[in-house]
């Protein structure tokens, strides 16, 4: 394997046998390769990719996909049917919730028998024991039975003893999401520590945020296949296509995906040069990864983005205020719905948005609605999209539609905001103080 890679998984399946009639178990055991008695089920199949070092990978698919397959077969607790894993150094692994665990021993006792699984020898544990203990914070109960323990205390001293064994690929299947929000914060810090330090991290999630805001690249799985492997932005909005669509689409879905990643997928516009001439519209600021879902009684027909003088512009120079117009059309009679908008960065992580209630219309009505914003986002290239849905029934959507049109934050000037956005409110203040 190459010196430079962590993981790679190389045509790996698993098959499980589905028989009709429990007798029939003991019937094949009779019979052999003579004759099959039983219904092949892949969890499983062909499935085969690299992860490198110090790098991160996500992992989505919808229920029954495989991906808790597919981390138990690299993670060694279930034996392939057909293909290989390559596992370069010590694994470390979340996968079921206190999987690993004695539940009648103590968490302190857990913590000497999960490092020693993992292969530490007890010097090494003790040399570690402050910190595990420490980072977990569940404080006297580390010596009570891990039956007496919360779920999110499992899962605290669980993450704790895999992430301070210092492994080489960490795996984590779902398990933080049972932790408090304090918790999870400390973890993905935590994560992002042992990346900086060449530590390889294979994470399973549902949250498309967690993806696109932690993850190098991800996968996607699908009815035991890897149907497609790309940016966490490719990834992200191609599952949320699938969530929304009827099965009778996936595949036309999926195909579409996959030619945007053969043509190398860049979430854009069209051409990185942008068209100044003129200094408040670049005709090339069309993003290439537009979505609209099917709509259901109300679309939004378009959206614009105006400038403060209430101007068509998708050029905006920093810390000028700047307003989004959605323009919607009723195909049905509506009432209590919720409109709104959000704002997204180049790779995909939400950075604002608004929610406003929409008007009571009948069918054939057109209605517009304007979100103002103040010139908080930093210089670089966003993205806006938005849905309507009725009130009760959040996320529930009539229409949505993703990267719908690109706007980009300008300067001339050097700014010394940083992070995601500028939520300064003037010039810091400076006092001297006599001692």
């Amino acid at each position: 394997m190459c010196s430079d890679l962590a993981l790679e998984v190389e045509e790996l399946g698993k098959l499980y046998p589905i028989y009709e009639h429990p007798r029939d178990r003991l019937l094949q055991a009779l019979w052999g390769k003579r004759k099959q008695l039983y219904r092949p089920f892949w969890a499983l199949e062909k499935v085969s990719f690299q992860l490198k070092r110090g790098k991160t990978l996500g992992v989505v698919g919808r229920n029954g996909s495989g991906k808790s397959t597919l981390l138990q077969l690299i993670c060694g607790t279930l034996t392939p049917t057909t293909g290989r894993v390559w596992v370069e150094g010590r694994i470390g692994a979340l996968l079921e919730l206190g999987s690993g665990f004695n539940p009648e021993f103590t968490g302190l006792e857990n913590v000497y028998l999960n490092g020693t699984l993992l292969g530490l020898t007890k010097s090494e544990i003790n040399a570690r024991l402050d910190t595990i203990l420490e980072f977990a914070g569940i404080g006297d109960f580390i010596h009570q039975p891990v039956k007496t323990y919360s779920s999110g205390m499992a899962v605290r001293l669980a993450f704790s003893v895999q992430a301070h064994v210092q492994p080489d690929l960490l795996v984590v299947d779902e398990a933080l999401a049972v932790g408090d929000e304090m918790f999870q914060k400390k973890c993905y810090t935590h994560l992002e520590q042992l990346k900086d330090n060449g530590t390889s991290i294979l994470l399973v999630t549902h949250s498309c945020p967690q993806i696109l805001q932690h993850c190098d690249q991800a996968l996607l799985l699908s009815g035991g296949e890897l149907k497609l492997m790309g940016s966490p932005k490719l990834i992200t909005s191609t599952y949320q296509r699938l969530n929304n669509a009827p099965a009778a689409e996936w595949s036309s879905l999926l195909a579409q995906a996959a030619d945007r990643l053969d043509e190398g997928y860049n979430p854009g516009p069209e051409t990185g040069s942008p068209d100044l001439s003129n200094a408040e519209h670049d005709a090339n600021l069309v993003p290439s990864s537009s979505v609209s879902y099917d709509a259901r009684g109300i679309c939004i027909e378009a959206v614009e983005v105006l400038n403060q003088d209430g101007k068509a512009a998708n050029l905006i120079p920093v810390g000028e205020n700047f307003s989004l117009r959605f323009s919607y059309r009723a195909d049905e009679p509506q009432s209590d719905l919720s409109l709104a908008c959000n704002i997204a960065n180049q790779t995909g992580l939400r950075i604002t948005g608004q929610q406003h209630q929409g008007p009571i219309c009948a069918a054939g009505d057109t209605f517009s609605l304007t979100f103002h914003f103040n010139g908080g986002l930093l210089p670089g290239l966003y993205f806006i999209g938005g849905g309507i849905w009725p009130s009760n029934r959040p996320g529930d959507f009539l229409h949505r539609v993703v990267d719908a049109c690109a706007l980009r934050i300008t300067t001339d000037t050097a700014v010394k905001g940083f992070g995601l956005c500028d939520l300064s409110s003037g010039s810091p203040t400076l006092q001297q103080v006599s001692l």
